[in-house]
């Protein structure tokens, strides 16, 4: 009895510390705490002592700004780091599930070299993402931006896959941040195409949930049709709703796995009615989209239109007092 009530004191201790903990407080210390490390780390060791003294000016040059020299090469060299990590990321994942390999020593060692060179681009990934916090004056600004949430979470993974191994392969997201290349190379053409489908795909993401929905309440009611017809002559396959509602949705969307078939004469004429429906809706979203894209594309084009004549009145305007002048 003294054991469960002591047992009892402290986890009412320990439950109460927890209430009364700022957890705010002890979160932005063990921040501080990482980015002091990380600070000692990369100015003090890791950098050449030529640019430990760099501003923070500087690093904001470099890192945010693709117009100048230094700036261009360190875009570049961070897409050529990100390509090979991906290719390393696939060449482990060959020699990880691979059965050829000679000896178990043999294995061990690429195992090893394949973890140390993934966690060396980590620590390369995750130095880069302090830079970029390091020199703002508004970092939440960025860490909450597109473009910061998607640096997060090329890093992350690797971290998290201390928990959960099998989020290492997660890590591929880092192949998002190869998007730079329209603003490192100027491709204006390309980023102006991809401001139209994302323009067009916002636009239309209202109707296409409004698709989604009726096609989650067309697969319930057809699954569910579906299961009270096959349900006593094939319960193999149709043991329950949810098994025909997965045979309605894998249906509708022209999979066809052809691991649920019915057997009975109505349930194949359902299935009949069921990929034939599939057939025609199966275009809708595209459609929508298609509709959407060429809507932006005229808009696109009214606005360039629009900005030419202005610009050539201006330009208009300027000849004539010019000609009144001289």
């Amino acid at each position: 009895m003294k054991l469960k009530e002591r047992l009892k004191g402290l986890i009412e201790r320990f439950v109460d510390w927890f209430e009364h903990v700022n957890w705010r407080h002890v979160c932005r210390e063990i921040i501080d705490f990482v980015g002091r490390i990380m600070h000692k780390l990369l100015f003090g060791v890791l950098l050449p002592k030529k640019y430990r003294n760099i501003t923070k000016r500087q690093i904001f040059d470099i890192i945010f700004k693709s117009d100048s020299p230094a700036g261009r090469k360190f875009d570049i060299w961070l897409l050529v780091l990100i390509i090979l990590n991906i290719l390393l990321l696939i060449f482990d994942s060959l020699v990880g599930s691979s059965s050829t390999m000679t000896s178990g020593a043999h294995k061990s060692l690429s195992f090893w070299i394949t973890k140390g060179l993934e966690w060396g681009f980590t620590l390369l990934f995750t130095f880069e993402y302090y830079l970029r916090i390091y020199c703002l004056k508004r970092p939440l600004r960025y860490v909450f931006s597109f473009w910061g949430i998607i640096d997060f979470l090329s890093i992350f993974p690797a971290y998290l896959s201390l928990f959960i191994p099998t989020t290492q392969a997660l890590t591929v997201l880092r192949l998002l941040r190869v998007m730079r290349i329209f603003r490192i190379f100027r491709l204006q053409r390309f980023q102006d195409a991809a401001t139209l489908l994302t323009n067009a795909l916002k636009n239309s993401a209202l109707r296409i949930m409004v698709f989604m929905l009726f096609m989650l309440v067309a697969a319930v009611i057809l699954g569910t049709m579906m299961y009270s017809i096959e349900g006593p002559y094939n319960p193999d396959h149709f043991d329950s709703v949810l098994s025909g509602i997965y045979w309605a949705v894998v249906t509708i969307t022209t999979v066809g796995y052809g691991d649920v078939v019915p057997v009975t004469a109505g349930g194949r004429f359902l299935a009949v009615l069921v990929m034939l429906l599939g057939y025609s809706i199966i275009a809708v979203p595209m459609g929508i989209v298609a509709g959407e894209t060429i809507n932006e594309s005229r808009k696109d084009k009214i606005t360039r239109k629009s900005l030419k004549v202005v610009e050539d009145m201006e330009k208009d305007f300027d000849e004539e007092e010019d000609a009144i002048h001289h």
